[in-house]
């Protein structure tokens, strides 16, 4: 091979280094951010071993990551937990070996959309909360005060109006009915095109009602 030819698979083997490393700080800070319940060594973790096409020790983990060995191997027991990675036999080394599941298994989607679904029903449970002290207040204001009271209900009803979206999406997800993302869509994008006829949450009444 020529010394240009190996110069080129050179610089192509740092380029495939590159792009491994922009994959597994992504996944990492995914995972931190959106999945909550696997950290950015977790995820960072899984991203290696998913792009590795051969199993990885801990010790070469913790190398190629640049963390203890001991943090690897807290992360792996969790990842296994999830049933993301799967311990593999390596004849004649005694280190234990990691492979990851090529298949995103259920329950960790499953964890995620549950996250979801609590976030939403704490959200909302907030929001009408508040929404039912501030009529309550309102029927005894006057003047100033109400219209106050009444503003406050407005933007209650505004917000409102994603939440109760997101949430019948979410419950429509889980119970296996056709999921209406344009009502989503706009509810986000476009709120005042319900013009008081704000989303329905299923076994509620509509948005801002009785207001």
């Amino acid at each position: 091979m020529s010394a240009g030819r190996k110069g080129k698979g050179a610089d192509a083997e740092a380029l495939l280094g590159e792009a491994q490393d922009i994959f597994v700080q992504g996944a990492g800070k995914i995972s931190a951010a959106l999945l909550g319940m696997i950290n950015r060594v977790g995820g960072q973790i899984y991203a290696l071993l998913f792009l590795s096409d051969e199993p990885l020790s801990l010790d070469d983990i913790a190398e190629r990551l640049s963390v203890s060995k001991s943090n690897v191997s807290v992360n792996i027991r969790m990842l296994e937990d999830y049933g993301l990675v799967r311990k593999v036999w390596i004849r004649g080394s005694r280190k234990d070996y990691y492979a990851a599941e090529r298949v995103y298994p259920r329950k960790v989607i499953r964890d995620f959309l549950e996250k979801i679904r609590a976030s939403l029903t704490d959200a909302i449970t907030t929001i009408e909360r508040t929404r039912a002290k501030v009529t309550e207040a309102k029927v005894a204001l006057e003047g100033a005060s109400r219209d106050r009271a009444q503003f406050i209900l407005d933007q209650l009803n505004l917000i409102g109006l994603f939440y109760y979206a997101a949430d019948r999406f979410v419950e429509d997800f889980f119970a296996g009915r056709p999921i209406d993302i344009e009502l989503l869509r706009r509810a986000i994008m476009n709120p005042e095109d319900f013009s008081g006829r704000a989303p329905r949450r299923r076994g509620g009444p509509a948005w801002g009602q009785n207001t």
